[in-house]
């Protein structure tokens, strides 16, 4: 069965040429931020084209984070917003079946060098925020997909704690995958527990500003993680007769409750 392709192509690759040419001109000086883009009409006359190929040129600019249109006021430029980098990460990540022990891999190198710059970076009050969100993943007791959000959450806060923002936003770029893995190694008995321990254990580590033993301390605390995750993967596929899922390639969104092992 061949896939309907739409071959009138013209417009298309004018509207991605505009588009790149515009979004040049954005990243070329980073002070235009918050700068109102020409009108439609401007855009059409000044690229030779129609309002049309102009409305899709700005559709594309606004799929790449770099547009967004304010109502009454036309498209302003504004900065990307990670959740771009987090959409294509899990998409790139389901499409080319990339393994959980890679993505975990990946985690492990990540964050244990947060958590080593964390401890020289982090401030007390920092430190009271992330105990502040282990506390709330604590009480979370049935809820499940709360406690992978709140667990999410407090490894973000830690990635923005070491100071270094193109890390926090490669860590918050696996979100979008870790989130299944996370619930599904949850409803383990006495996970959630073990989690918060931990967490505990890194805020105790990261007061005293030991560097190294903050970074082993989260090294351990996801490698323990990612056994639990092996776990449940192997218990699925005994309890299934299949392969598992690899737990990348199910859509959070769309997945029954019944399909989770342990609840």
């Amino acid at each position: 069965m061949y896939i309907n392709i739409n071959y009138n192509i013209s417009k298309e690759v004018l509207c991605d040429q505009i588009a790149d040419r515009i979004e040049q001109m954005i990243l070329s000086d980073k002070s235009r931020v918050g700068q109102k883009l020409p009108s439609e009409q401007a855009l059409a006359t000044g690229f030779g084209v129609s309002r049309p190929v102009i409305r899709e040129a700005l559709a594309v600019l606004r799929a790449r984070g770099l547009v967004a249109v304010q109502s009454g006021e036309g498209s302003h430029i504004v900065p990307p917003e990670p959740i771009h980098v987090v959409d294509a990460v899990n998409r790139m990540t389901r499409m080319r079946y990339i393994s959980p022990g890679e993505v975990y891999e990946v985690r492990v190198w990540l964050e244990a060098k947060a958590a080593y710059l964390a401890a020289a970076n982090a401030t007390g009050e920092q430190l009271d925020e992330l105990n502040a969100v282990n506390r709330r993943m604590e009480d979370s007791r049935k809820d499940v997909r709360r406690q992978a959000q709140l667990d999410l959450e407090f490894h973000q806060k830690l990635a923005e704690m070491s100071g270094n923002r193109l890390l926090s936003i490669f860590v918050q770029s696996m979100n979008g995958i870790l989130q299944y893995m996370l619930e599904s190694t949850l409803g383990l008995p006495r996970a959630r527990e073990d989690g918060v321990a931990y967490h505990d254990r890194i805020i105790e580590t990261l007061r005293t500003g030991d560097k190294d033993m903050s970074e082993a301390i989260v090294r351990d605390h996801l490698m323990m993680s990612m056994r639990n995750f092996e776990f449940t993967e192997e218990n699925q596929k005994l309890a299934g007769g299949g392969e598992g899922t690899g737990g990348l390639l199910q859509d959070p969104e769309k997945r029954n409750e019944e399909e989770k092992i342990y609840e």
